[in-house]
């Protein structure tokens, strides 16, 4: 009976990405339905209604479309640094440019209106990158255009920067009912105020009486929006755009018309406002059903909302062991062509068999267990997924053969594989993902979540620790496993899943093949030479040759007082070369086979020589030489020794004649 463990570990945040606005594993988002569009700064920024913002960085990559879960409500064009100023839902002041995306300004709370490059405060004051402006206080809204401030104090008083006295504002006009204004609009030459009646009201520096009053003129009694535009060659008046209650868009004519609607733009009705209006040839206009139609010299075409094309997913490691953790990268593909890298922790993440993987605070995925799972991303309709197959990388222990039957260590092997075991009467209680099992020692019976099931073999005590026959891993998790004659192991697989459990036999089987013909070393008496700075001419005897997972020996030694000495690691053919070269080791007792002198001995392991002594006692001392020449003269045998530091040494007839060092 082949069981299949899910549990959904789901963290998913409908829009994500940029800076993280915090999550935990223990959240979990449901995509209750796609994000619609709230407003369209301008060609490269989109607001969607989850606060959403889509902008341009340039440097990311191609194109460089960007999403960040921004938590805006709105936000505005900053025509003078190509970037934009938002509010979030908590009223901080967010920036964004080119370069950037959207990051909160720092100590700028309370924020209640943007416009431009300018914010205004709660508390009625009003801002810009160049800090609060003196003379403006008590301000209810304010508007932005041309490099033009307008703004409504709380006393009716509508206020216009002069545009040769920055910082000094002149007053356009008095509104006796503040809170019946919906809206102002701001130009090079004044400003247009929305009364939520419908009314429109222009007011033009330029346009002022024998008093010197500015000359209010009413252009509409029925609007919902108003804008303006900048002049073209077709248009050179700057034109205000209104959106009338009747969904219809219009704008003020040229020269005598430019207070007075004298055009309706072709192709849009159902308007309740317009966006990102450059000028009168290309701009946003949202419908009343809230979707967003696009307005280029005439043409009118719809504006799709950005929707997840694709999704992929990457995993660092599909064989991993457990205990490793993988990098995850996820990477959605939007229809407006935008490649969105989402951190694990804020998409629809799901691991099949949790007792295996668990993702972690940090965005990795930490493997917990041996066996096969999925690993699914899934984002507006659209999923991937990547099989882990994650292996034990140490053997567990204690396995066994008996009449046929394999035997595991019931508690290693069961949370080996990611699941939790509770002894209980002799016995066990395990828990892998949503499957329960009890087994019992000396019972043919178990129970898997909750009914009785037939084992066929009970499971036994060995030593104090419950063996179960491995016939339970097959025949309930689906496991192969093999007994490995030649080990003395059982070999467990899940697909491409693998561990190994070992009994007592097989550590000695792989040392003794492993060693080969260097076990016949074992046992052998050596005297040290030159080796790793031991006792020269001291007796050591090999009591071991040991195996390295590297595939090298690391030799062990004995010495006469008992004490252990071990080699560095060397190769299977450097052991041997080792005890073949009386460069590091004898195979004799050089005291035995030299009857020489105790002063002869401490000369040589004091590495000294002197006049008359033999070869062998100079090479013992000094070690091999360089370079060797022998002549005959006068019937004697002259024979010079170079050593590597020019060190010379004569010998005649063999014995020390000549040191020159």
């Amino acid at each position: 009976m082949r069981k299949v463990f899910m549990l959904i570990a789901a963290f998913s945040l409908l829009f994500s990405f940029g800076p993280a606005t915090g999550w935990g594993s223990e959240k979990a988002f449901a995509e209750e339905s796609m994000p619609q569009i709230k407003d369209i700064i301008n060609k490269d920024t989109m607001l969607m209604d989850n606060g959403v913002l889509w902008s341009r960085v340039y440097g990311l990559y191609e194109g460089g479309l960007t999403r960040t879960p921004a938590n805006l409500v709105s936000g505005t064009d900053n025509t003078e640094s190509s970037g934009g100023l938002g509010i979030t839902k908590d009223g901080k002041l967010m920036e964004w440019d080119i370069f950037t995306p959207p990051i909160a300004v720092e100590g700028q709370t309370g924020i209640k209106q943007v416009s431009g490059k300018n914010w205004l405060k709660n508390d009625g004051t009003v801002w810009s990158k160049r800090g609060k402006y003196k003379n403006l206080d008590s301000i209810e809204m304010i508007a932005y255009g041309d490099k033009m401030l307008a703004a409504l104090s709380s006393n009716g008083q509508l206020l216009f920067e002069d545009r040769y006295k920055l910082g000094v504002f002149k007053k356009l006009g008095t509104i006796s009912d503040v809170a019946s204004v919906k809206a102002i609009a701001a130009y090079e030459d004044g400003a247009a105020v929305l009364y939520n009646s419908g009314k429109v009201v222009l007011y033009q520096t330029f346009e002022f009486d024998d008093n010197g009053n500015i000359i209010p003129f009413t252009v509409a009694d029925d609007a919902v929006h108003i804008a303006f535009a900048a002049s073209t060659a077709e248009h050179p008046t700057k034109a205000l755009v209104v959106t009338r209650k009747d969904g219809s868009v219009w704008t003020t004519g040229n020269y005598k018309d430019r207070v007075k609607l004298t055009k309706q733009m072709s192709g849009l009705s159902q308007i309740v406002k317009t966006a990102g209006l450059k000028n009168l040839e290309h701009f946003y206009a949202q419908r009343s059903d809230g979707s967003w139609l696009l307005y280029n010299e005439g043409e009118v075409s719809p504006v799709d909302v950005p929707s997840v094309s694709s999704i992929s997913l990457a995993i660092s490691d599909k064989k991993p062991y457990v205990g490793d953790s993988l990098e995850i990268d996820i990477q959605e593909t939007y229809t407006n062509g935008a490649k969105i890298k989402v951190p694990a922790g804020q998409s629809d993440f799901q691991i099949e068999k949790p007792q295996l993987l668990r993702l972690q605070p940090d965005g990795k995925v930490k493997v917990l267990g041996v066996g096969e799972t999925k690993i699914t991303v899934s984002s507006s309709g659209k999923s991937e997924s990547v099989t882990i197959s994650a292996s034990l990388h140490n053997n567990l222990k204690f396995s066994k053969l008996v009449n046929g039957v394999v035997y595991l260590p019931a508690n290693p092997v069961f949370q080996a594989i990611g699941g939790t075991v509770t002894s209980l009467g002799g016995g066990i209680d395990v828990k892998l993902g949503e499957t329960s099992l009890s087994v019992r020692p000396k019972d043919s019976h178990g129970v898997l979540n909750g009914e009785t099931i037939q084992l066929k073999a009970a499971p036994t005590m060995d030593k104090g620790s419950l063996l179960i026959p491995a016939s339970l891993l097959t025949d309930v998790l689906g496991a192969n496993v093999q007994w490995d004659n030649k080990w003395k192991q059982a070999n467990i697989s899940f697909g491409a899943a693998h561990m190994a459990v070992v009994s007592s036999e097989t550590a000695s089987l792989i040392k003794k093949a492993a060693q080969g013909n260097l076990a016949k070393f074992i046992g052998r008496s050596y005297w040290v030479n030159y080796f790793q700075d031991w006792t020269r001419f001291s007796k050591v005897t090999v009591t071991d040759i040991v195996p390295e997972d590297s595939g090298d020996f690391v030799i062990e030694f004995k010495t006469g007082s008992g004490k252990t000495l071990k080699s560095y690691a060397m190769t299977s053919s450097s052991v041997s070369q080792l005890f073949s070269d009386r460069s590091s080791f004898f195979n004799f007792d050089p005291y035995k086979k030299y009857k020489w002198s105790a002063a002869t001995w401490n000369q040589i392991k004091a590495g000294h020589i002197s006049m008359g002594m033999t070869k062998e006692q100079v090479q013992l001392s000094w070690g091999d030489p360089s370079g060797r020449s022998t002549t005959m003269e006068s019937g004697q045998t002259i024979e010079t020794w170079v050593y590597a530091n020019f060190d010379i040494v004569g010998f005649i007839n063999g014995k020390v004649a000549v040191i020159l060092s």
